[in-house]
């Protein structure tokens, strides 16, 4: 039996391909990741802007920042106190040349935190991250660092696919029930608020594994595959009914984005 290890997975996946395809779903071909993004962009200002609109001057963390993605959105929000981080050297590199005005650093959100960062956070993203934590004792880690970094009063931002039936467990991803991970937030002195959203028709529907969805979603995927024509051509076509979708429902079947805000002191 092999241990997976997330480190060296990302280095030669991000070294293989640095771009959104590289940190998205790498069989669906670049243009429909292009357009899967395009929907994360809008769902994440939308839920992140009421974070930071009271704050003078921000300091937000990003976890897992792989080509910087979200830290791009952080600047579009205005965010200028900002540190990108990720696990892996060749991400930190990169963020490093794409964003000469923010702090990137590497970091390990399963492993002990080095003591300036504790309570050093308004705010604090993990996007479409944890779920790629296979191991069960460094999940509880990630989710109790975050209760860490953020201080009190401020917000975690988080994506998880929060199933509302049995887990689903993969090679290097995990999807844990909502009981689960609300617990071990709360147990991390994170409190939910708000829960919305990030896909419903252009991602795997983890939480209706076995309804008319999947099949549909099988469809989806296929189309995809069929050539970089095809693919954007089947992004364009969804983008917009999905972006009507994660407005107008309140549960989604698929990833989903999660709002907690900071309670409590800081200590362990």
């Amino acid at each position: 039996m092999t241990t997976f290890d997330p480190k060296r997975y990302w280095s030669d996946r991000l070294a293989k391909s640095y771009s959104l395809m590289g940190v998205g779903w790498l069989s669906l071909g670049e243009p429909f990741n292009r357009w899967m993004y395009r929907v994360r962009r809008q769902v994440f200002r939308r839920v992140a802007r009421p974070l930071i609109a009271p704050l003078p001057a921000p300091a937000v963390l990003d976890i897992g920042s792989g080509t910087g993605f979200y830290v791009r959105c952080w600047q579009e929000l205005g965010v200028r106190d900002l540190v990108a981080s990720d696990l892996t050297d060749v991400a930190v590199a990169g963020l490093a040349s794409a964003f000469p005005g923010v702090q990137s650093r590497a970091l390990d959100v399963t492993e002990p935190l080095e003591p300036e960062l504790e309570a050093g956070f308004d705010v604090v993203s993990a996007m479409d991250v944890l779920f790629h934590i296979v191991d069960d004792a460094a999940y509880e880690r990630a989710l109790a660092n975050l209760g860490r970094l953020v201080r009190p009063g401020g917000h975690l931002v988080l994506s998880e696919n929060f199933l509302h039936g049995p887990e689903q467990r993969g090679e290097h991803q995990v999807s844990r029930s909502i009981e689960h991970i609300t617990g071990l937030l709360r147990g991390a002195g994170l409190e939910p608020v708000s829960r919305v959203p990030m896909f419903v028709l252009m991602n795997t529907p983890v939480d209706e594994p076995k309804s008319l969805h999947r099949k549909a979603w099988d469809l989806i995927a296929a189309g995809a595959q069929r050539g970089r024509r095809g693919s954007a051509a089947l992004g364009a076509l969804l983008y917009p009914f999905e972006l009507a979708l994660v407005r107008w429902l309140k549960e989604g079947p698929s990833t989903e984005v999660m709002i907690c805000r900071r309670v409590g002191s800081t200590s362990s």
